[in-house]
């Protein structure tokens, strides 16, 4: 099986490190394709270095780091470095903090298993949900020892019939139950609030500096979503793709006289 691994948080974060082990379980190492974005690109969602010129570094054998996006990294993997022969599998990530609700709007991770998906190659989101607790050394390991047998879940019975549908996996902070007990299929869920809220700091009087950062507390009213299960303690594996149409509004909106 030929895997190609990429991700949002950067070459050199330790989710990916841990997803070429992931890898490694599933194929062998000259089947399996590292291209990642340099530095940290999180929250950049589906965005493309458009009409931009973008250095790209060979590492090693099959391993390359790009000054880019997450999306950047997949368009120059299936169209340049692999457009020969395509990868089986794309897996992004293992991100540093869940991709829930709405997060799938603005997340790198989840952006490189869309363009992906919308390429024809089956992909896979992995997030790591983790509790900010000092003693969190080694946040991936619940996922290192199940990720392998759930991509391969999903590609055996998804591979030749999901085109253009990526998959949603988010892995809890503290699992409450053994894998694969724990798997939860789950929508997308909505949060009560947006996840997002922005500081501002006065300079001068026409002047300000600003932030945005995640709200510290929130909540979903759907106890059967991704944001709820998750939270609650399991593995939360959810089908996504770019058809975003809101079915019941645009019949309406045929109705609309203009």
């Amino acid at each position: 099986m030929r895997i190609l691994i990429t991700n949002d948080d950067g070459f050199n974060a330790d989710g990916i490190k841990s997803l070429k082990k992931i890898a490694l379980e599933m194929s062998t190492e000259e089947n399996i394709f590292v291209v990642a974005p340099s530095d940290n690109q999180s929250a950049k969602s589906r965005s493309i270095s458009y009409k931009t010129e973008f250095h790209i570094t060979k590492k090693c054998d099959n391993q390359y780091s790009v000054d880019g996006t997450p999306t950047d990294c997949i368009i120059f993997a299936l169209d340049h470095l692999l457009k020969d022969k395509k990868p089986d599998l794309i897996l992004s990530g293992i991100n540093w903090g869940y991709n829930l609700a709405e997060d799938v709007f603005y997340s790198g991770t989840i952006a490189a298993a869309m363009e992906g998906a919308d390429r024809g190659v089956l992909s896979i989101a992995l997030s790591q949900a983790y509790s900010g607790a000092e003693e969190e050394l080694s946040p991936f390991l619940f996922a290192e020892k199940c990720s392998s047998k759930l991509c391969l879940s999903i590609y055996k019975n998804f591979s030749l019939s999901c085109k253009k549908i990526a998959f949603n996996v988010n892995f809890p902070a503290n699992p409450k139950k053994r894998y694969p007990e724990c798997v939860k299929i789950t929508p997308i869920g909505r949060r009560y609030v947006s996840n997002f809220a922005i500081k501002l700091y006065t300079k001068s009087e026409n002047s300000y500096m600003a932030k945005i950062d995640s709200v510290t507390k929130n909540s979903s009213s759907a106890p059967e979503d991704d944001y709820t299960n998750c939270l609650a303690g399991n593995i939360t594996v959810s089908p996504i793709s770019m058809h975003i149409i809101e079915e019941r509004i645009f019949q309406e909106l045929k109705k609309v006289q203009f």
